[in-house]
Order: structure tokens, then C-alpha cells, then sequence
């Protein structure tokens, strides 16, 4: 079969070569899609904290903290006296624990970017929730966290805390 296009000029020419050789590469020849390559571990530890912040951000296993290892160690970044927790069960109790009880639900998170190297994922989000006086609680966050097997096995978090402190002194805890 000719295709003449000297009455459609060059142009169509140049679309329908266009088409012909899309048509072409989407045929399966030679190319695969990006779809079907399994995910590289970045990837595959991307979505892992992706979907554990869609649970959102509270006070017990149920949510974000569901991917922590037993054995997570987790700081929070202040410029005072950074504190660590090491394991799961503290931080839910004495880091998580707290805020929690001043909020009536698990804080909302907006992940604005997560950034994979590796076996560490940063995720830079904003979070909020309702305090239990019914005022907002907004902050933002950046936590760098450490994943194997699945499992964050430690995190440095860095937030406002001056948002933090007065949550914890404004609201009595549940």
C-alpha cells in the first residue's frame, strides 16, 4: 500500500510518519513497558511509605506507624536535647502517645514529595487534625527513614516544634 501526501503537504506527512512509528513502538516490539518492570526497591520502599501514611498519623498500630520495626530507632530532631526511642511500643507511649491524646482522630497527612535512595525514604508533609478543643492542628514535617525488610528500622523527624509545644500546653490530654 502508497500513501501519497503531496495534497496534504509536509506536514501530514510528518503526523502520520509520527503515528505509524508509535503504532509501531506500542506494538510490543523490542520495547517493554515501564509498567510491566517489577519496582526497583526505591520505588518498591516509596510505596510502602506512601500507603502507610494513607492510614494516617496517630496514636497506635493501626496506622502510619504499622510499618514500624519492633526495634525502631526513633529521634526527634530539637535543637535541644534531640530524644530517641528505641523501640515501637515507646514511641507509641512516650512520643506519638502524647499528641495523640490531644487530637480527636489520626492526623491527616499531605505527602508533598518522598525522596528514595536507596534503603532510606525522606518524606516532606504537612499534617492535620482536630485538637480536642476543636481548634486546628496543622505542622509540617520531613522524616528520613530507614527501611528494611519492609519494616522502618529508623527515622530521624523533624517538625515545627513550636506548633508541637503549644498543642501540648494549650490542650489536656485525653
Amino acid at each position: 500500500m502508497t500513501l501519497n501526501f503531496t495534497r496534504f503537504g509536509s506536514r501530514a506527512k510528518t503526523v502520520a510518519t509520527a503515528v505509524v512509528l508509535a503504532a509501531f513502538m506500542m506494538s510490543g516490539s523490542n520495547a517493554t513497558s515501564a509498567a510491566e518492570d517489577p519496582p526497583t526497591p526505591q520505588q518498591r520502599n516509596a510505596e510502602i511509605i506512601r500507603n502507610a501514611f494513607a492510614l494516617g498519623v496517630g496514636g497506635d498500630e493501626n496506622t502510619f506507624y504499622s510499618i514500624l520495626a519492633e526495634d525502631v530507632q526513633w529521634t526527634v530532631a530539637r535543637a535541644v536535647e534531640p530524644r530517641t526511642y528505641t523501640s515501637r511500643a515507646q514511641f507509641l507511649r512516650e512520643g506519638a502517645g502524647p499528641i495523640q491524646s490531644r487530637l480527636t482522630g489520626p492526623i491527616q497527612a499531605n505527602v508533598r514529595q518522598l525522596i528514595a535512595e536507596g534503603d532510606v525514604v525522606v518524606a516532606i508533609w504537612d499534617g492535620t487534625a482536630t485538637a480536642r478543643d476543636g481548634r486546628p492542628y496543622v505542622n509540617s514535617y520531613a522524616w528520613v527513614m530507614t527501611l528494611r525488610d519492609e519494616r522502618v528500622v529508623r527515622a530521624t523527624a523533624f517538625l515545627d516544634m513550636v506548633v508541637l509545644n503549644e498543642l501540648l500546653e494549650r490542650v489536656e490530654p485525653a
